[in-house]
């Protein structure tokens, strides 16, 4: 339609708007919960409590958790307010500093 009427001039209220908006957004969060639990299944990925995955990791301070969360190093996984480390992803930071040494 678009295509075929270009200028053509559509009336619609905000909050229709505003619900269609959150309606996909919902929908979009899903999808993307759903695909991220799929591939978490398939790779075995096992989810590592916070003072677990320090103890896994040697016992860098919480700090430092956070620190690696905002340049991006290691991605936290939030789960009702507790938060979890994916098992691959320490294994990939041990890996790599078994490398350098």
């Amino acid at each position: 339609m678009a295509k075929a009427f270009p200028e053509l001039t559509v009336s619609i209220r905000l909050r229709d708007l505003l619900d269609a908006n959150e309606a996909l957004v919902r929908k979009v969060r899903s999808e993307a919960e759903r695909e991220q639990s799929r591939r978490d299944r398939q790779a075995g990925d096992r989810l590592i409590p916070k003072d677990e995955a320090r103890a896994v990791l040697g016992g860098p301070d919480p700090s430092t958790l956070w620190r690696w969360e905002k340049a991006g190093y290691l991605t936290p996984v939030r789960i009702g307010g507790k938060v979890f480390y994916r098992r691959s992803d320490l294994d990939a930071i041990i890996k790599s500093k078994e490398q350098k040494q």
